[in-house]
């Protein structure tokens, strides 16, 4: 089975979108703890080709337990090609903005002319809708979430679809695992 990967590599993000704010702490030169990296998160990627379906990646990790002692580096920043999803003991941290369904899923007829994006990751993931409304969709039933809901999503397949009018922003943290 491929990774499921909806990036759309050459697409710039919207100016729309909604710019994430990353703030990394660790320790400075006395052992203190202290702020190392603060500004807008430089990792959004379109998806779908859309410029308003927007995935974010703020941090990741290869291993667990995490070795915070270490020199910091930024894991994002590498020419290396990074997962969709985390190594099978290694996390990822990401938001995901999607434009209403209406906007790119379908034509100016109704006619669908992007399916669902149907997938599994081997991971447990926990989805939270930061603002808006989404339905998480799966082989026997459709949930509506909004803002404040989470998901427990436990490597089973799964779509989402924003039915609404506005855009939805999520955030995801993905953790190591098995397929069910």
């Amino acid at each position: 089975m491929a990774e499921y990967n909806p990036i759309s590599p050459g697409v710039e993000p919207a100016e729309v979108t909604t710019k994430v704010r990353r703030l990394v702490t660790g320790v400075d030169g006395e052992g203190r703890s202290t702020i190392l990296l603060d500004g807008v998160a430089a990792h959004a990627k379109v998806g779908h080709g859309v410029p308003t379906y927007v995935s974010t990646d703020l941090w990741r990790t290869e291993e667990s337990p995490v070795d915070n002692a270490a020199p910091f580096r930024d894991p994002l920043d590498t020419d290396q090609p990074l997962s969709v999803g985390p190594t099978t003991n290694g996390t990822v941290f990401r938001t995901l903005e999607l434009p209403p369904d209406r906007d790119w899923r379908y034509d100016e007829d109704g006619k669908e002319v992007t399916p669902l994006a149907f997938h599994t990751t081997r991971s447990i993931d926990y989805a939270i809708v930061l603002r808006g409304e989404i339905w998480a969709v799966l082989d026997t039933t459709e949930v509506r979430m909004t803002a404040g809901d989470v998901l427990i999503q436990r490597g089973t397949a799964h779509a989402w679809s924003n039915r609404s009018d506005e855009s939805c922003l999520l955030a995801f943290v993905l953790i190591g695992g098995t397929l069910p």
